[in-house]
């Protein structure tokens, strides 16, 4: 019987091919859709999970409620913190401290190459985690001071084809480790970047590491703990408060614990969040997934559609069979199976594109796309399982829709569609065009917002400004002499030093402003510059004046903060003013406008920039060059800094480039909205030239006799398309308020976002409109100018 029903599935498929290429063809774009998203969301939520015990492992964040802070998440905390939990907390497994330190410089054999993630651990990391030594003995890896482990990658660029255990390389030309082991390359989906780990366990002789180790009075150490698997994390962060107040913490700071599982896709709102560089968003999973789903359904809806619209055609077919002895259920089960075969021909079809399309889509897997994705036999029982059940669903109201014809009325010729499934037609399509619509909407707004955040005013100016780091004392100390040398070359226009640049972050520090209660806690970030900083950045004083060289107290006793840092302490005139760091007073000499130094889904906070006239204590120096003959000018830097620093390889960046990858992941989000609704739209246009196809064969003898009785071409025309007109306005009207709830929650995890452009709901409707009267005047001219005589002879 079942094979019955599928040879039957397959001849009605070739009998309709019409039918048939808009069922099979929109469906397969659909599924393909859904694959990608799902391909894409697995490989987002596969992030930290090769670690076993993933659900019971938390990073340690702090919570900053002082004065002057508006993003009051940290992910960072208190160096003693972790350590002490474990020591005192029965639910407190095990714990581990991890300092980032960056891009360092390493040599070996007097060959120096830079390693991006350098970071200090403490030995626990292999007992907490799930890494792997494929070379050295893990149980005593960096439990010596000045011990490292280096990743399978940056051990063969180091030493290519050498064995590196017992050799020694040293760090930043001052510190020499022995390397006791090399770790296989972690998953490229973790949360934790790294490629040289540096033994936190100090010597007996270092106490400036074993007390910063043991200390309660700075936030700058990444933690993580594992717990007990029945332990109540809620009851630990209780304990947790307990533990830094016991230690004096100021009341100011609160302490978190963030489940690893999270880690990726729930940190955007925490600054300081260094070692989790490259973060998603899981609203933009949230996002992807309903986008997925509304292009599979409206594929299915087209099925649903064309189906119903078809009824009368098989109607026949239908009588015939019950009178050779067919049951309602039998009939049903055909039509179910025909459902079923066009759903699992259109996931083949899917899957090939998949495969086929893997090469030329980049979402950051090493492996072919379809293999990926069916890659664990789970996800293939929920594809399967999901096509079927969509299989069914779809096809469920057709087959009893055509299972229920009346066998008289089938066979006396008198049969008509019911006005149920014409309303269903409508209702489907006010559906379709509402998914539709709303996703224009969605896209508009999304490129509205990502254009704003790169066209906004940012406070500076980012174009042809060269960013040279310094990465260790002795470039520091180099830094005059390199700056004098780059002077000369004539395309550099300003030069000027800083401690950090926007976007890279900050650091942060406590102050007490004059006319403040002494009890106020005040924390602010703040940024060391020179001079020429703000002229080199296009930065704005507005109140007061720049820093001077010529003023030799200035970078003593001078300090310059923003408007936000005024606004916050509340000074009407703030020139003169005084700011306490302290034993050290500083007065406020200029007000710089204020400034984008972390990304735009944060407010501007409280900076202040202490002057830092060399390069002695800064650790950038930036460089304006003109457009012209860069090549040229980037070989003469090179040429001079290879002069002046020999043993450190030249690297640079150019800061708006930089600057710009804060919202990569933005501009990744708002490519695929735009591809999927582009496919979503077209997926709905294929299901209304089937609808008016059938529209007009159905109204093909009504459509003569109006032509016979004088009506113009272009009236019947009008008459076909205004079918699909209200439907489509109605859609718009559904779609509008569902697109500004959402639209206004994404945009409020913006500090800095445009307004509703409500110009992208005209501009959909009116997209939406034009595209589906497009659509169906092909179908509704082609009738219009048929001959009325092939319409009436049979009459």
């Amino acid at each position: 019987m079942v094979k019955n029903y599928f040879k039957l599935a397959i001849r009605n498929l070739f009998k309709s091919k019409s039918t048939a290429f808009i069922n099979i063809g929109g469906l397969t774009i659909g599924f393909l859709c859904a694959l990608l998203i799902f391909t894409y969301i697995k490989k987002e939520l596969s992030y930290d999970r090769f670690h076993s015990n993933i659900d019971n492992i938390y990073r340690v964040l702090t919570i900053d409620e002082a004065l002057g802070v508006t993003s009051n998440l940290v992910g960072i905390t208190l160096p003693a913190l972790s350590e002490t939990m474990k020591n005192e907390l029965t639910d407190v497994e095990n714990s581990v401290r991890i300092s980032t330190n960056g891009r360092s410089l390493v040599e070996y054999n007097k060959i120096p190459l830079y390693t991006e993630n350098m970071v200090y651990v403490e030995p626990s990391l292999f007992e907490v985690f799930d890494y792997e030594l494929v070379a050295g003995h893990q149980p005593t890896a960096l439990q010596a001071p000045n011990t490292a482990v280096l990743t399978e990658t940056m051990a063969r660029k180091i030493f290519s084809k050498e064995d590196p255990i017992g050799k020694t390389i040293k760090v930043d030309n001052a510190t020499d480790l022995e390397i006791v082991g090399v770790m296989k390359d972690p998953s490229k989906f973790t949360s934790m970047e790294f490629d040289l780990l540096v033994s936190m366990v100090p010597s007996e002789s270092d106490s400036n590491t074993i007390n910063y180790l043991n200390s309660w009075n700075s936030i700058s150490m990444v933690e993580y703990v594992s717990l007990n698997p029945t332990t109540n994390p809620e009851e630990v962060k209780i304990k947790m408060e307990e533990i830094i107040r016991k230690n004096s913490v100021g009341d100011n700071f609160k302490v978190t614990l963030q489940p690893l599982s999270e880690t990726h896709l729930s940190s955007t709102g925490i600054l300081f969040d260094v070692f989790n560089a490259n973060k998603g968003d899981i609203n933009y999973l949230y996002t992807l997934a309903i986008v997925g789903l509304f292009v599979v359904l409206i594929a299915a809806f087209n099925f649903m559609n064309l189906s119903t619209a078809r009824s009368a055609n098989r109607a026949k077919e239908v009588g015939m069979r019950k009178v050779m002895g067919a049951s309602k259920r039998q009939l049903a089960a055909q039509f179910l199976s025909e459902s079923i075969v066009i759903c699992f021909f259109s996931l083949l079809l899917a899957l090939v594109a998949l495969f086929l399309s893997s090469s030329f889509l980049d979402f950051g897997i090493d492996q072919n796309l379809l293999v990926y994705l069916l890659s664990e036999n789970t996800t293939v029982i929920w594809i399967v399982g999901s096509v079927l059940g969509l299989g069914i669903l779809s096809g469920l109201y057709p087959a009893f829709l055509l299972s229920g014809f009346s066998i008289l009325k089938v066979l006396k010729g008198n049969f008509k569609t019911g006005t149920s499934g014409v309303w269903l037609r409508k209702i489907l399509v006010v559906v379709q065009f509402t998914a539709s619509i709303a996703m224009i909407i969605g896209t508009i707004t999304v490129y509205y917002q990502l254009d704003y955040l790169k066209s906004a005013d940012k406070g500076f100016k980012d174009e042809q400004i060269l960013s040279i780091n310094f990465s260790d004392q002795s470039l520091r100390t180099s830094g005059e002499r390199l700056k004098n040398k780059l002077s000369q070359i004539p395309n550099i226009e300003m030069m000027g030093l800083s401690g950090s640049m926007p976007g890279r972050g900050v650091g942060r520090t406590g102050m007490l402003p004059e006319g403040s209660d002494e009890d106020d806690i005040w924390i602010v970030s703040t940024m060391g510059v020179n001079h020429e900083y703000f002229d080199l950045m296009g930065m704005e004083i507005v109140a007061g004046r720049n820093y001077s060289r010529e003023i030799k107290s200035d970078s003593a006793s001078a300090i310059i903060m923003n408007e936000a840092a005024v606004k916050a302490i509340g000074w009407d005139d703030p020139i003169g003013k005084k700011i306490s760091q302290g034993p050290n007073e500083k007065t406020v000499v200029g007000v710089v406008k204020n400034f984008h130094f972390a990304n735009m889904r944060h407010q501007i906070e409280p900076i202040i920039l202490p002057y830092q006239p060399t390069a002695l204590s800064n650790g950038v120096l930036s460089l304006k060059i003109r457009q012209e003959n860069i090549k040229s000018t980037l070989q003469k830097v090179e040429e001079i800094w290879t002069e002046v620093n020999p043993n450190y390889p030249f690297e640079y960046a150019f800061f708006n480039e930089e600057f710009g990858q804060q919202y990569e992941n933005d501009e990744n989000f708002a490519t695929l909205i735009v591809s999927f609704t582009w496919l979503a739209i077209f997926i709905a246009c294929l299901g209304l030239i089937g609808l008016s196809m059938f529209t007009a064969e159905q109204r093909i003898k009504e459509i003569g006799i109006r032509k016979v009785l004088g009506a113009s071409i272009k009236t019947i025309t009008l008459l076909l398309s205004t079918e699909f007109t209200k439907p489509v306005l109605i859609a718009c009207l559904i779609a509008m308020p569902i697109a500004y709830y959402f639209l206004n929650e994404w945009l409020s995890g913006f500090a800095y976002h445009v307004d509703m452009p409500w110009v992208a709901f005209v501009l959909a409707s009116v997209l939406a409109l034009v595209i589906s009267q497009l659509t169906v005047s092909f179908h509704a001219v082609k009738a219009a100018t048929s001959n009325p005589v092939n319409a009436l002879r049979n009459e």
